[in-house]
């Protein structure tokens, strides 16, 4: 049965992909190297598919050759790079202090290696931000991937328990993680399948098409909500639900309120400032607004645990505070021996995105990755202005990344969903892009099309 469901998932894949290239085929055969970017991202490595675990030696030689491709296909684009990288310094001024925190990384054998990650991931945004239509590119790259990984999910869960689920270190019922390595990352690839197929159904709409026909849509937003709820508690990422609110409520209100934005803008910041304000206030009264949040919610105030971990982390931390451990060398053998008592589940990161960027960068890196997030929303905001929806999309998902790393870790972790995520959102270079405006921009990547990547484009 395991194998007939396995193959009847291989061919509905293969046949939604079919109808995807023939209802649009002008898309760039590049935008297939993000897209597979993102599939590796939002699953396992190559290795761990075909038994060799999660250190084996092909998943590397994937990524290279990924980046490698990327990087090629980037020299093909017409761009103004001085003026691209320019309105992304921050960006480039953070990955280059990455770069040299790799020089005081003290137990990696090769730490130069774990650079590979991050910088693919930069690559493979760039290349999506370089698109003709980068608003089409992220709904594209966020569908395709989708169309593969959600089905393959459920049967993981349904018929291979061994892989589609994980085993529960308090005797509980396992979680499911579908393709992923863990129930959050398995919420987080939800997110970008609810993302892609809620855009699908809006699309329609705005093309007069009858919701109820949009079956396929449904379909995938059926087996999404399947993922995300049906596993029970111990599968369920409230996180990644509540996130996944956030940004398609953000995105409503700004697509409603269009005539209002300048005043949206102003009622966000200021509510920013007051959300920092309480939250100062409650840690010098001896609360926090995490607690306050979660007893809200009915949820355990410390996060399931995650309060006395970051306790931890601050304190390792505070050993290096200036330059930290170094990319990638917080997380090592010798760390679990100082942890505290009450975590007791050898994690792997910190469960907040900006204690991890401290614990391995310091508080320079903390500081740099602030400036990437100002910089990146302050341009998301003022694309509004001259691309409504581009600038609502970049502005929802901004935000809805840097809330999510608060109980969770996507900052800057190479090959993470959501890192390479933020940094599709965040990069911008459309106005320094020069397409031909009434020529197909797949024919002048001659780079990937001597390659024959298939075009195809999203089920829009």
């Amino acid at each position: 049965m395991s194998i007939l469901a396995s193959l009847a998932a291989w061919i509905f894949v293969a046949l939604v992909y079919r109808s995807d290239a023939k209802n649009h085929p002008k898309q760039s055969g590049a935008l297939w190297l993000p897209v597979l970017w993102m599939m590796r991202c939002g699953s396992r490595g190559v290795d761990n598919w075909i038994g060799g675990g999660e250190n084996g030696r092909l998943d590397p030689i994937v990524i290279a050759v990924l980046l490698a491709l990327g990087f090629f296909a980037l020299l093909r684009r017409p761009c103004q790079w001085s003026r691209i990288f320019a309105h992304n310094s921050a960006i480039l001024i953070f990955y280059g202090y990455i770069i040299a925190s790799l020089s005081w990384v003290e137990t990696l054998d090769n730490p130069w290696i774990k650079m590979l990650r991050p910088l693919g991931d930069l690559i493979m945004a760039l290349l999506v931000a370089t698109d003709p239509e980068p608003f089409r590119a992220i709904s594209t790259l966020f569908r395709r991937t989708a169309i593969l990984l959600i089905p393959m999910s459920v049967v993981l869960v349904k018929y291979y328990p061994h892989l589609g689920r994980a085993q529960d270190k308090h005797w509980g019922s396992d979680p499911w993680i579908g393709v992923a390595t863990h129930k959050n990352p398995l919420g987080q690839l939800c997110m970008v399948s609810a993302f892609a197929f809620i855009w699908s159904l809006v699309q329609a709409h705005r093309d007069g098409k009858k919701l109820r026909t949009q079956r396929l849509s449904w379909l995938y937003l059926g087996l999404t909500a399947y993922l995300m709820f049906c596993g029970g508690e111990e599968s369920r990422s409230s996180t990644s639900i509540l996130c996944l609110f956030l940004a398609m409520g953000l995105f409503c209100i700004f697509s409603f309120l269009r005539k209002m934005i300048q005043k949206i803008m102003r009622w966000m910041t200021i509510g920013a400032v007051s959300i920092l304000v309480i939250a100062l206030v409650l840690q010098v009264t001896g609360s926090s607004l995490q607690a306050v949040v979660a007893e809200s919610f009915g949820k355990d105030p410390t996060l399931t645990d995650r309060t006395f971990l970051w306790d931890d982390v601050i304190r390792i931390g505070m050993k290096s505070p200036l330059i930290g451990s170094g990319y990638g060398g917080f997380w090592v053998d010798s760390i679990y021996s100082q942890l505290s008592d009450k975590v007791d589940n050898r994690p792997m990161e910190a469960h907040n995105g900006y204690l991890e960027t401290f614990a391995n960068l310091g508080f320079i890196g903390l500081g740099l990755l602030a400036c990437v997030i100002i910089r990146s929303i302050a341009s998301a905001a003022r694309t509004i202005v001259v691309d409504f929806e581009y600038g609502c999309l970049r502005l929802s998902l901004l935000i809805m990344v840097v809330v999510m790393n608060w109980s969770e870790a996507t900052f800057p972790r190479g090959t993470h969903l959501w890192w390479y995520g933020f940094l599709v959102v965040a990069v911008y270079a459309k106005p320094w892009v020069n397409w031909p405006a009434a020529e197909d921009a797949s024919e002048h990547d001659g780079s990937l099309e001597k390659l024959r990547f298939p075009r195809q484009e999203a089920l829009i």
